[in-house]
């Protein structure tokens, strides 16, 4: 019994590592396509690319089984190879009966030419894939289309793709922010303003939410402020976060609604398919808390660092509104320096205080302004002078230089470098987000052609005779016999009994062959003209990656002239800004001290 167990667990054994041998190449069961997906999704895209590739060695892709090429297509495209996975797209749209993924692989390259700036291919690709996309997929090649009409400036195809569906109870709230953008820039202003409103007012569930209720409470404050409305634009700056990425432009709003024409009350106007108005949402951590009752009346001048006063030419409504925008602006000259915002805060309360009289305060501040900003200027040179070394690129990707997550790859976070914190709406465009994957990625397989070269030259040095130092006969021979095989080591050597032996037999009496055979004469054959052996393809090898080295470095250095271009001209506008803002501080200060001159200042 025990024997028959044995043999059973022997025979099962053999036929598993049998069966697990049986498959086709490049489908779900190839050991190897299993290893690529595993790359993929560890974000090593370009060693996924080299697995496949060697899967299908000398075979054209569009040959090999469908699972083969839809892990190819995926993670060409996830490298950025965006071509060579269109073809392979196209031809699995033919036969694929899987709509939902074929149609999530088509909004994946529409988003890949969106991000890269292609936008007539991405409109085109979304256009074309629009028949037969599954409905759960609609919502997405929405929002997608959406962003590139509005990215080429079509505004009004924008609304028509963002409301033809009636679905705005599903839409996200990103997809009624551009609904509210293409509105507005397509002429409907007040209807835009309505879905602004709806944003700004709504409870949101995470953080990106709540900084787009700000982004949304913002900009619809803003175009108040910019119509004479300064009274509608208070109460939807106040709802900004105190503490958030848009509070500073939101004060600096607010002190100036404070200031500006009240205007007359904003009729709403409904786009056709919103939902019945939310509760309004209400928290203590927006900027309304700073202008609650009370607070306003509290010492303001002291905490501004000022003396009180009492102005002689201003009626007490305007020395009310004085007040009241003097609040987030004292709040607002605290924080940053480098920030535009505070940067105007500056100029903003000398500027209210010198036209309402009180010239003492006015030259006070801006004397404080024209020092911040002489800082401001000399900080942002020198953030210049390093990017024109060529620094900041190279810092950037230096955390992460051998990752392959191509396009995927995220800059999540900033270098401690004085010039990315003054680059943070660049960095986070597309522009120079995809360029400086292109870098990343120049960065990394020239780094991977520096590994290469070493293993190459071992390989060819190991198989090179030096013919200057013969060896003797004992290694030669060795070295020829390392590879060689006996012809009969295949062959089956059987041994048999033979229980009939004849006698042996005389070699004197044995007959002699009738005639002798003539062997032809051997001669030499001729060397072969080249040899292919290890030596000579590592050597062929390493004259490629030489000349693919060369290449990937005029890449490099293309796309970091490119990255330093661009944040050599957002930096060059923020110095402008600055010495914008100089000149008039100096200018007002100027006029201030020609006037203490004449006597013509009031002691307040």
């Amino acid at each position: 019994m025990r024997r028959i167990a044995l043999f059973a667990f022997a025979a099962l054994a053999v036929f598993s590592a049998s069966a697990a041998e049986l498959y086709v190449p490049g489908t779900l069961d190839d050991p190897r396509v299993r290893a690529a997906e595993y790359l993929s999704r560890d974000d090593r895209h370009f060693s996924a690319i080299v697995e496949l590739r060697q899967i299908g060695d000398g075979i054209d892709p569009l040959r090999m089984p469908a699972d083969y090429q839809w892990r190819l297509a995926d993670s060409y495209l996830a490298f950025g190879m965006r071509d060579r996975a269109a073809a392979i797209y196209r031809n699995l749209a033919a036969t694929t009966a899987d709509p939902v993924r074929m149609g999530r692989a088509m909004l994946n390259l529409a988003e890949f030419e969106y991000e890269r700036g292609y936008l007539a291919e991405a409109r085109a690709t979304l256009y074309r894939v629009r028949e037969g996309l599954p409905q759960t997929l609609l919502e997405q090649w929405q929002d997608l289309l959406a962003r590139v009409l509005l990215a080429e400036g079509r505004y009004g195809e924008a609304v028509e793709i963002l409301t033809e569906l009636n679905n705005s109870d599903r839409q996200s709230p990103y997809m009624r922010y551009n609904l509210a953008v293409a509105l507005m820039n397509d002429g409907r202003v007040p209807q835009g303003q309505t879905v602004l409103d709806r944003i700004g007012r709504m409870v949101p569930q995470n953080l990106e939410e709540l900084a787009l209720r700000d982004r949304a409470n913002l900009s619809l404050g803003w175009h108040f402020l910019q119509s004479q409305q300064g009274g509608t634009a208070k109460p939807i700056l106040s709802r900004v976060r105190l503490e958030g990425p848009f509070s500073n432009r939101a004060l600096l709003g607010l002190g100036w609604a404070e200031l500006a024409p009240q205007g007359e009350r904003i009729a709403k106007v409904q786009v056709g398919d919103e939902q019945p108005d939310a509760s309004p949402f209400t928290t203590f951590s927006t900027l309304g808390i700073l202008l609650r009752p009370g607070f306003v009346e509290e010492d303001i001048f002291k905490r501004a660092g000022m003396r009180a006063f009492r102005l002689r030419k201003a009626s007490k409504d305007e020395e009310e509104a004085l007040r009241r925008a003097l609040v987030p602006w004292v709040e607002l000259i605290s924080r940053d320096p480098m920030d535009s915002a505070v940067q105007e805060a500056w100029l903003a309360i000398a500027f209210t205080l010198d036209r309402l009289g009180a010239y003492t305060q006015a030259l006070q501040y801006y004397e404080r302004a024209v020092n911040v900003l002489d800082n401001a200027r000399a900080r942002m040179t020198a953030a210049i002078a390093s990017i024109r070394q060529g620094r900041m690129v190279e810092t950037i990707v230096r955390r992460e230089i051998d990752s392959e997550a191509g396009w995927e790859w995220k800059l999540l976070d900033l270098p401690d470098a004085p010039e990315t914190y003054f680059l943070q709406n660049l960095l986070a465009e597309h522009r120079f987000q995809e360029a400086l994957k292109n870098y990343r990625d120049v960065r990394m397989m020239a780094r991977t052609l520096d590994a290469w070269a070493p293993r190459l030259r071992a390989i060819e040095q190991s198989q090179t005779v030096d013919t200057r130092a013969p060896m003797r006969p004992e290694e030669l021979i060795r070295r020829a016999r390392s590879d060689w095989r006996p012809p009969w080591s295949d062959l089956p050597i059987r041994l048999t009994l033979d229980r009939s032996l004849s006698p042996p037999v005389d070699d004197r009496t044995a007959t002699a062959p009738a005639a002798a055979v003539l062997l032809p004469s051997l001669k030499l054959a001729p060397p072969p003209a080249r040899f292919n052996g290890p030596a000579e393809r590592a050597r062929t090898a390493q004259q490629r990656i030489a000349n693919l080295r060369e290449q990937l470095a005029l890449a490099g250095a293309e796309q970091a002239k490119l990255l330093q271009d661009m944040a050599l001209a957002e930096l060059e506008a923020q110095k402008r800004q600055i010495e914008r803002y100089l000149v008039e501080a100096r200018f007002a200060l100027a006029r201030l001290y020609d006037r203490q001159k004449k006597g013509e200042l009031n002691n307040e």
